[in-house]
């Protein structure tokens, strides 16, 4: 089962604003995209428009695989003139990054997934966040807008007992009662 960790607070706003209510990160953080809450702003002149959420804690899955960064995000012209850098940081050290340069005027899924040395570079899975950065390449003042973010990875693995066993209390209370006791082992 695939773990999600999804935006659970602000770290810099900057000219981002939410929608409605004050904080960016409860505009993108929903399970199902819902394109009618979104964070967005307006590109002026050229400049890049940066803006910070950190995520939810999950487990380490120990696996390297199945790391994958989305974003649903669009910008109003239509003409793909908005480059959207995200990036997936732990703390203040960057774990990876993609430049998104063909945003569309409609609600869009953009992925990446990390590679094996990215996703074992992170050793703090609850020290997660990510960072986005629209920049307006034809200096349109173009609104971009971000529906919802997250980052995935595996589910942790079962843990096994002796010999790949995977072990349960109703196996080991059928175990002991089938011989009239339950040992300890040391």
């Amino acid at each position: 089962m695939t773990q999600y960790a999804r935006p659970n607070a602000d770290v810099s706003a900057g000219n981002w604003t939410p929608s409605t209510g004050s904080d960016l990160y409860a505009m993108i953080d929903e399970a199902s995209p819902n394109d009618s809450d979104f964070i967005s702003v307006d590109d002026s002149g050229g400049s890049t428009e940066t803006c910070q959420v950190d995520l939810s804690s999950v487990t380490d899955p120990v696996a390297s695989n199945l790391h994958v960064v989305t974003v649903r995000a669009s910008e109003a012209s239509g003409m793909s003139v908005i480059t959207l850098d995200v990036t997936l940081k732990q703390g203040a050290t960057t774990i990876a990054s993609n430049t998104f340069s063909t945003l569309t005027g409609s609600a869009t899924d953009y992925t990446f997934t990390l590679s094996s040395a990215e996703a074992n570079s992170i050793t703090n899975y609850g020290a997660l966040s990510l960072v986005f950065a629209a920049t307006d390449s034809m200096s349109m003042m173009t609104t971009t807008t971000i529906y919802q973010a997250f980052f995935e990875c595996g589910d942790v693995p079962a843990p096994t007992g002796i010999a790949g066993i995977a072990y349960s209390p109703a196996r080991a209370a059928a175990s002991g009662a089938a011989y009239g006791t339950t040992q300890r082992i040391r």
